[in-house]
C-alpha cells in the first residue's frame, strides 16, 4: 500500500510491505523498518532501523501532532485512497466559477444526501461512494450552491467522472 507523510511542504512517499509479522517502509532503494509499542497516555516505544525512541503521539482529525527527543513534527499521514479523496474535496475542477465535483475513485453511488438548488456549507457530506466494500462520504471543498446533480443512486461511478457542478 502506497503511503504518504507531509510535514510543512515536503511530502515523502512510501510502500508500505508486510513480511512474516513485520511491517517496513520502501522509498526507492532506501527500507526502513518499525514497530510502534504503546505504553500509555498517547506514547509509544519506536523501534526504528534497530534504534529505540520515546514518541508521544496525538492525532486530531487528520494531524499526527510527532513529540520526538523535544521536536514537534505536525505530521499529515494518508494511504493513496485518503490522498486521492482529499484532492478532489480541495481541488475540484472550476469552470467559469463554477465547480465540477468528481469521482475521486471508481465506485457505487450508495446515497445522494444534496438536491439541486440545495445550498452547502464546506464540510456538508454530499455523497456516499462505496468502493472496495467501504463507504465513503465525499464533502464539500468550499461553500456553493448544487446547480446541478449528475449521477443517482445506485450508479457507478469511474474515477474522474463528473458528479456534481456546485456555483
Amino acid at each position: 500500500m502506497k503511503i504518504y507523510a507531509s510535514i510543512k511542504d515536503k511530502t515523502w512517499n512510501f510502500d508500505q510491505i508486510e513480511e512474516n509479522g513485520h511491517t517496513r517502509l520502501q522509498d526507492n532503494d532506501q527500507q526502513i523498518e518499525y514497530n510502534f509499542t504503546p505504553v500509555g497516555n498517547n506514547r509509544y516505544m519506536l523501534l526504528l532501523n534497530g534504534n529505540s525512541y520515546l514518541v508521544q503521539i496525538i492525532k486530531t482529525n487528520h494531524v499526527y501532532h510527532v513529540h520526538l527527543n523535544g521536536d514537534y513534527f505536525p505530521v499529515i499521514v494518508e494511504d493513496e485512497r485518503a490522498r486521492q479523496l482529499r484532492a478532489v474535496v480541495e481541488q475540484g475542477a472550476k469552470v467559469d466559477g463554477e465547480e465540477i465535483l468528481t469521482a475521486p475513485i471508481p465506485g457505487l453511488i450508495t446515497k445522494i444526501k444534496i438536491r439541486e438548488g440545495d445550498t452547502i456549507q464546506e464540510g456538508d457530506g454530499l455523497i456516499l461512494l462505496e468502493a472496495m466494500k467501504m463507504e465513503n462520504e465525499i464533502k464539500a471543498g468550499s461553500p456553493g450552491k448544487i446547480k446541478k446533480i449528475l449521477v443517482s443512486e445506485g450508479m457507478p461511478v469511474e474515477k474522474d467522472q463528473p458528479m456534481l457542478l456546485i456555483g
